[in-house]
């Protein structure tokens, strides 16, 4: 280490810029017609705008729930108090909203007051006495503002200590003004120079900015000072200037300011070399690790006090950093006597005159941690909550289906809502009716409202799965069969037109009987009578027949597979029943109806489901419909083993893919798609880490800015 630079061979100017420059707090002011009056580069960046179009809002636009009255007792609040705290959510100009904890209090002057909003570092709760804040008292700087009209002066409490002044040595009220004040503490040459750029910045409307040395008894030279001066417009009148004073510092005293800065904040620091050795450690951080300072500097590494990373890793680091990126990662510090914490480390690549460093600055971030959990928490109670709402709200649609007779039936499409206004129209009548539709679209549910709504409500809906039956077997299920008709016929049975007299018979998939039973069904269909199998005697029924089929009974027409007269007495009134992919927002719906159902059916209790699943269901075609969706739901309960419902298992199938490969043709994935979810993958992995050597970037082999933006290109963020 004999061949590094000393320490007092940084560029402790540049370095005061750095510090000084480097403010971790947005900051924002707002009036009280909630106007943004003033954003710094922070708030600009926090929000995703530029400074002058940030300007250009008012605080509804960033927070829409916010109305007038709310800002005004959030301003009254602020008032009454040295600061107030809120929990917002505000809109970024990306359209994507966050919360932030925001710290406020209102600036009092005779001119209008603003209500001046603070927001610490990635949103933790803290008070305004922050290291950036105190920081501030060691600025030296003062804030006056000179009403010319009416003579009143306003200025910060610090204005006579700049000047050294005790409070009692300024001129009486009525005759204090920024000239007065300077009258005897300055050169009459440099006084005649104050009055003429206080004169042109009324008559040209210009700001005006001159150094002065200030003079006391016995014309002993003083401190030098800066003032600074603008003239502010009301009415196109100059009535009031404003502006600064501060103290002059040259290089000497800013070296010492900035050690004062570096040793004063309450923020950790310290500086890293090429080889990963501590070159510089402030109070602060020595002190929280429980070491002094002159234990660290130089002699320790800092893998030392880094519990999660290894050199190889900082040296990774060191060359990512050094790229010129700024860097932000989390890690865990270890004290001397190995307690460890969480933390926020901020890394910038310095070089000084030749010296390279990185400056480390750190926060313990535990409070931010337990805050995170705690809204978390919060967050989930709100959800389940909702949940619990959403929960009554499909209770109460279930007793109005209920009130309305479409027992089962759970809709909010309007699609399916005609369906079933044709159901209405239809089943007061005894047209035979024809349900058209995919398999597992619900169509019996169809069938049995009609049946419900319909004058044979009270007699029964007998119901034949036409396709579960061999031809020989079908005709002696439809119309029975006698005594001895066949081998193992040892007693007359009743078939099930007999049993649907005076009722309603249900003929599911209709289209798989052959043609001698499709003749027969058509007797009765148009003489209402039919002899059993091996009987004789003609037995006559007053049935209403309701079929369905999932097959193109048209095109079965046009290839002789199905008789044209039976088709069109079974179609006097065709209903089309909608596949899932149509009734889209009856999805989450059937999920709640089906986890209640299952859950209950399993002895489980569960109630939530995610948002991100639930998206992922509305956007699946369902070629298994309704059907499909109910062994999804039903699976997903039995592997599920608390109160929000498990669907990491689920991988939805592609049309034209199988459930073991990928498709051919327009259904293979692109490389896009192939390469977000690669991304999505590696972030999932490594906790949605982005840079750092256990983060994202490294996992791809890529640095973190290509990978940040390749995230934004594919429109991948976290939930």
């Amino acid at each position: 280490m004999n061949n590094k630079p000393a320490l007092d061979a940084v560029d402790f100017a540049a370095l005061f810029q750095f510090v000084m420059a480097r403010g971790d707090d947005a900051v924002m002011l707002f009036d009280k017609q909630g106007h943004v009056r003033y954003a710094n580069l922070v708030a600009s960046r926090m929000l995703g705008y530029p400074p002058e179009a940030l300007t250009q809002l008012q605080i509804f636009d960033l927070e829409e729930e916010l109305n007038m009255v709310s800002y005004l007792q959030r301003w009254e609040s602020a008032g009454t108090k040295k600061s107030k705290s809120w929990l917002v959510e505000w809109r970024l100009k990306s359209g994507e909203t966050q919360f932030f904890r925001i710290q406020g209090t209102v600036f009092k002057s005779d001119s209008a007051p603003l209500l001046c909003c603070f927001v610490p570092p990635a949103g933790s709760i803290q008070s305004l006495e922050t290291p950036t804040y105190r920081h501030l008292r060691h600025y030296e700087v003062a804030i006056w503002e000179w009403n010319i009209i009416n003579g009143d002066f306003q200025m910060t409490d610090n204005f006579p200590d700049i000047l050294q002044l005790a409070p009692d040595q300024l001129p009486p009220p009525r005759q204090l003004n920024i000239v007065s004040v300077l009258k005897d503490r300055i050169s009459s040459t440099q006084l005649a120079i104050l009055i003429q750029k206080v004169k042109a910045a009324q008559k040209n409307r210009s700001a005006f900015e001159l150094q002065l040395q200030l003079v006391y008894e016995e014309q002993q030279p003083g401190r030098e000072i800066s003032i600074y001066g603008y003239p502010v417009e009301e009415d196109h009148i100059v009535g009031k200037l404003q502006g600064s004073i501060s103290v002059v510092r040259h290089l000497s005293e800013e070296k010492n300011l900035a050690g004062a800065v570096l040793e004063r904040s309450e923020a950790m620091v310290c500086w890293i070399n090429p080889d990963c050795t501590l070159r510089y450690v402030n109070r602060a951080m020595a002190s929280r690790l429980g070491y002094k300072a002159s234990e660290m500097t130089g002699k320790l590494e800092i893998t030392d006090i880094d519990a999660e990373n290894t050199i190889d890793q900082w040296h990774e680091i060191w060359d990512e950093a050094s790229a010129g990126e700024t860097m932000k990662m989390e890690s865990t510090l270890k004290t001397r006597n190995d307690r460890v914490f969480p933390a926020e480390f901020h890394l910038d690549f310095l070089d000084i005159n030749g010296t390279k460093l990185i400056s480390l600055s750190a926060h313990d971030i535990t409070e931010r941690r337990q805050q995170e959990a705690a809204l978390r928490k919060a967050l989930l109670e709100v959800q389940t909550l909702s949940d619990q709402l959403e929960e009554e709200n499909i209770y109460l649609k279930e007793e109005i289906s209920e009130g309305n007779k479409f027992e089962n039936i759970l809709t909010q499409s309007d699609n399916y809502q005609k369906v079933l206004q044709q159901v209405e129209q239809v089943a007061p009548t005894e047209a035979t009716v024809l349900i058209e539709g995919e398999t597992g679209t619900g169509k019996e549910l169809l069938a049995r409202a009609i049946h419900s709504l319909s004058q044979r409500r009270e007699r029964s809906l007998v119901r034949v799965n036409c396709a579960a039956l061999s031809e020989e077997l079908i005709l002696s299920e439809l119309f029975g069969h006698e005594k001895g008709a066949f081998t193992g016929a040892t007693t007359t049975k009743t078939g099930r037109f007999e049993l649907a007299d005076k009722g309603t018979i249900f003929l599911d998939e209709i289209g798989e009987i052959s043609l001698k039973i499709q003749s027969q069904l058509l007797r009765i269909l148009q003489e209402g009578e039919f002899e059993r199998v091996g009987g004789v005697e003609t037995l006559q029924v007053d049935v209403r027949i309701i079929a369905a089929t999932n097959r193109d009974l048209r095109k079965m027409v046009a290839e002789k597979q199905f008789r044209e007269d039976l088709y069109y007495r079974l179609s006097v009134f065709p209903l089309q029943n909608p596949p899932l992919r149509e009734r889209r927002e009856d999805i989450p719906l059937l999920v709640r109806h089906f986890m209640k159902q299952f859950a209950r059916k399993n002895g489980k209790t569960i109630d939530n489901i995610r948002s991100k699943d639930l998206k992922r269901l509305k956007q699946y075609d369902f070629p298994g419909n309704i059907r499909e969706l109910m062994n999804i739901v039903e699976q997903a309960v039995v592997l599920t083993n608390n109160k929000t419902l498990d669907l990491s298992y689920w991988r939805p199938v592609r049309s034209g893919q199988s459930a073991t490969g990928l498709g051919t043709g327009e259904d293979f994935p692109t490389l896009e798609e192939i390469q977000r979810q690669h991304i999505l993958d590696a972030l999932e992995k490594t906790h949605w880490r982005v840079t750092g050597p256990q983060g994202a970037a490294k996992l791809l082999g890529m640095k973190g800015q290509t990978l940040f933006s390749k995230m934004k290109k594919l429109g991948i963020k976290r939930e």
